[in-house]
């Protein structure tokens, strides 16, 4: 059926229609990108983590703000290949590293990362308190993690989305991000009763144990 192959190609881009499909992504989020760059507050200092960068367009964007480092994380092969190819320069300057892994299992050290940020990925994760779990443990004590969603009742309205997306409701994600030790700043709505932005930020100290 082509509803659950397009929305196979939403969560795992590969092949040509990977590429179609990330094109459609970055045009319908464009709104949500804006809310990443207006309130990720980005410092020389920082170390960034994209969760499922696709074709690289928004790390590329961020990198120009000149943190520390931008990593990324996807679990396409394809999405890595095509966004090493567009991230060449930035890459070979040592301001991106980009890495095929899942949110669940990060490869990386314990608070490395002092700003983390994801754009509707949140619907494809297998074990979504794992990924929190994940997430926190990256990053730093104070550290930022802004998580872009669009909410169940705008899902519910494709077709796609009856085929392998878990959607969740404004207060199902707000529970589930305090659940995992992240205290909630603010809660952006993008778009009414369609995309919101939750922006939520590390307690823990080094001798809390996770």
């Amino acid at each position: 059926m082509i509803y659950k192959y397009i929305a196979k190609q939403f969560g795992n881009p590969t092949g040509f229609w990977g590429k179609i499909s990330t094109f459609a992504m970055n045009r319908l989020n464009k709104e949500q990108y804006k809310t990443i760059f207006k309130n990720i507050d980005i410092q020389k200092t920082d170390t960034i983590l994209d969760i499922g960068f696709g074709n690289g367009y928004l790390l590329r964007r961020l990198a120009k703000e000149n943190p520390q480092k931008i990593y990324g994380i996807d679990i396409s092969q394809d999405m890595l290949k095509a966004a090493t190819r567009k991230s060449h320069k930035e890459i070979e300057q040592e301001k991106i590293q980009l890495l095929p892994a899942d949110v669940q299992k990060m490869p990386f050290e314990d608070s490395l990362i002092d700003k983390a940020y994801t754009v509707n990925t949140v619907y494809f994760w297998q074990d979504i308190h794992q990924g929190f779990a994940e997430i926190r443990r990256i990053l730093k004590s104070n550290g930022i993690f802004l998580n872009v969603l669009y909410l169940d009742e705008w899902l519910d309205k494709l077709p796609i989305t009856r085929y392998g997306f878990s959607k969740y409701t404004a207060k199902q994600i707000e529970k589930i991000t305090a659940e995992s030790g992240l205290k909630i700043e603010c809660i952006i709505e993008i778009q009414p009763k369609k995309s919101i932005c939750i922006v939520a930020r590390n307690q823990k100290t080094a001798t809390n144990k996770i």
